[in-house]
């Protein structure tokens, strides 16, 4: 008994076989085959459409055919580049080829449109190739989500989510590497959120780490553009990255994030609390400045500098400096910390 009269009554059950009647002429194709072939393939000759791959000679014959019975076979499709192995089989004045394609990889499936709902299911040998693609896939996807969450925890801050100080010191470096190529102005802020140690004191550890998501999610909302960075650089203390922007432009993002701080209170819905939080920000610019250079030691020492000069009470003050990083500012909200450290 053979599958050849099932392929026949059951067409759907076999996308890539056909049929061909004692003149070698094309009656009857698998609904898979059909899609590639198109529909003017059925009666077209045989010879027409494939060519021989195993055996490479084959009499244009159904006695030809009826040579290659309980051999493996494989023809080449002419239209496209896809081979199909399978069985020939001669039954009631027919020619039969129940096959499925010579497949390598999903991926050259997709690359001609074909899907695995296409293939054939009885098939035991492909099926188990098609499980072990499908599940080197699945394994592949999972491999890439680990190295994906991997790759997030080791560069973004677990608790507020904004990147940490590890990819801001790999950041800096590549934003001053192309400011020593395009001499494009680069800035940035640090942002210090005001009495945070008496809130946290008074409130409890739990309120203190609500009120640095919160703020760090303020803050990533005021600074606006998208390529400007926020990471979360230590403690309550947070760092402004500002690529392609000058003086001008930091104080003016400077004073939206003062402003935006202090016109309205962080909410804390699950602490129960509403507080108003204040922050301080200090700004550093580098401007090209002729054949001298920009360093990462050089940005550290010019916007550590203005944060342990008098502060004033209010506004912007920006200082004068030589050198390539040619001005430096401050907006205060509070004294700064008698040793604030900012090393890189």
């Amino acid at each position: 008994m053979t599958l050849a009269p099932s392929a026949q009554r059951f067409p759907a059950l076999f996308p890539f076989h056909w049929v061909v009647d004692a003149d070698m002429v094309v009656t009857q194709l698998g609904v898979a085959l059909e899609r590639l072939l198109g529909e003017q393939a059925i009666g077209a000759p045989l010879q027409e459409l494939i060519s021989w791959r195993r055996p490479t000679a084959v009499d244009d014959s159904l006695e030809g055919l009826a040579r290659l019975s309980h051999r493996l076979a494989v023809l080449q499709l002419r239209q496209l580049p896809l081979q199909l192995k399978g069985e020939v089989l001669v039954d009631n004045g027919h020619g039969f080829f129940l096959g499925s394609p010579a497949v390598h990889s999903l991926e050259d499936l997709r690359q001609l449109g074909i899907g695995l709902a296409d293939m054939p299911r009885h098939d035991g040998l492909l099926d188990s190739v098609l499980r072990l693609q499908i599940n080197g896939l699945q394994l592949q996807d999972e491999v890439l989500r680990r190295t994906r969450e991997l790759t997030e925890l080791a560069t973004h801050d677990e608790l507020t989510g904004v990147a940490n100080r590890r990819l801001f010191r790999r950041d800096i470096q590549a934003e001053l590497q192309q400011h020593r190529r395009l001499a494009a102005p680069l800035a940035l802020l640090m942002v210090d959120l005001d009495r945070f140690k008496q809130f946290n004191d008074t409130h409890g550890h739990l309120a203190g780490d609500a009120c640095l998501q919160a703020a760090a999610q303020r803050l990533v909302g005021l600074v606006g553009r998208g390529g400007d960075r926020v990471y979360r650089y230590g403690g309550e203390e947070f760092a402004v990255l500002l690529p392609h922007t000058d003086l001008a432009g930091a104080e003016a993002v400077a004073e939206r994030v003062v402003h935006g701080f202090a016109s309205t209170p962080l909410a804390l819905p699950e602490q129960a609390l509403v507080s108003l939080i204040t922050v301080s920000v200090g700004i550093a610019c580098t401007e090209p400045a002729g054949d001298q250079p920009i360093s990462r030691v050089s940005l550290q020492a010019r916007r550590t500098q203005p944060l342990h000069q008098p502060w004033p009470q209010r506004g912007v003050k920006p200082s004068t400096a030589s050198g390539p990083l040619a001005r430096c500012g401050y907006l205060p909200r509070r004294p700064p910390p008698s040793a604030l450290q900012m090393s890189l």
